[in-house]
């Protein structure tokens, strides 16, 4: 049986069925990724600024699928206000605003660090019971259908009114570790082949 799917926006209410990528089962649901995640970028850098703390901070640059590249971090200054909303802290979901749209990695470290403009920060809203895990693989299918810089929202950059409005999909709790827990185990199995072929 094919169901469709309404958002309500407002008073009204609109069929979103154009912008599912698939069918889902009907313990999951679509929504927004502004929804489920608070969300914003970090500071620009900016010669003129010398009032604030000085602290490092990573760019686009340090961000690559899955991991961090962390040595030769920069430094610049940020004021009381800019500490709290550009701070990373361990468990954070950072994603590229440009470059290599999309590209997405966990912050794994113990120890909190600055972003700069062109990197968002998602974390969960503390109610909600998500797998930044999961989400993380939603951002690399994604980018891989074409979603997130290509053909499905055709802009050059991900700005922070794209990315709250995402559709995404959002299955039970317990579903999204036991998606996770196959995947990480089938790429474990696929690093193992490339291992052992080099």
């Amino acid at each position: 049986m094919n169901f469709s799917y309404y958002e309500k926006i407002g008073n009204s209410v609109a069929c979103i069925d154009d912008e599912l990528p698939f069918e889902i089962p009907s313990s999951w649901i679509w929504c927004r990724l502004g929804e489920i995640f608070s969300h914003n970028t970090g500071k620009a850098l900016n010669s003129s600024n010398t009032t604030g703390y000085l602290m490092t901070y990573i760019t686009t640059s340090n961000l690559y699928w899955n991991r961090f590249v962390l040595d030769s971090l920069k430094k610049m200054r940020f004021s009381e206000n800019e500490i709290e909303k550009c701070t990373v802290r361990k468990g954070d979901l950072l994603v590229c605003e440009g470059g290599d749209i999309g590209r997405a990695a966990i912050w794994e470290h113990d120890e909190e660090i600055r972003i700069q403009n062109h990197i968002h920060k998602l974390r969960p809203y503390a109610e909600l019971s998500i797998s930044n895990r999961f989400y993380y693989y939603i951002f690399y299918l994604w980018k891989q259908m074409g979603r997130i810089g290509g053909h499905g929202i055709g802009l050059q950059g991900f700005s922070s009114r794209v990315l709250h409005n995402l559709i995404i999909p959002l299955p039970p709790f317990k579903e999204q570790l036991s998606i996770v827990s196959k995947i990480d185990c089938l790429f474990s199995i696929l690093e193992g082949i490339e291992k052992s072929l080099n």
